[in-house]
């Protein structure tokens, strides 16, 4: 599966773990998903998948990352809820993606 790197975001987060977080557990935590933390988004967009649990090219990850930033609104999210969210909006939001 194509990993994201830090690079290949186009949004700008905070790199430091704050108290109370472990970046090592986001990946199978389902509590919520902070927008504003690097690590949590990339770990968060490297984890999806596709239909039939098929490999995402970073660019489908991008405007994931695209979709969350910009249109997006909850303000603590499970990452079940912004998972189910992504799905719903993705065929209306897809082609609007800036880059």
């Amino acid at each position: 599966m194509p990993q994201m790197k830090r690079s290949d975001l186009h949004y700008d987060y905070k790199w430091t773990v704050t108290e109370g977080d472990n970046p090592k557990l986001i990946g199978v935590d389902a509590r919520h998903l902070s927008r504003n933390e690097g690590y949590e988004m990339l770990l968060y967009l490297n984890s999806l998948k596709g239909k039939d649990n098929a490999d995402l090219p970073i660019r489908s990850r991008q405007v994931v990352e695209w979709m969350l930033k910009e249109h997006f609104s909850s303000t603590a999210p499970s990452q079940t809820t912004v998972t189910h969210w992504v799905s719903q909006n993705w065929e209306r939001l897809v082609n609007q993606y800036p880059w």
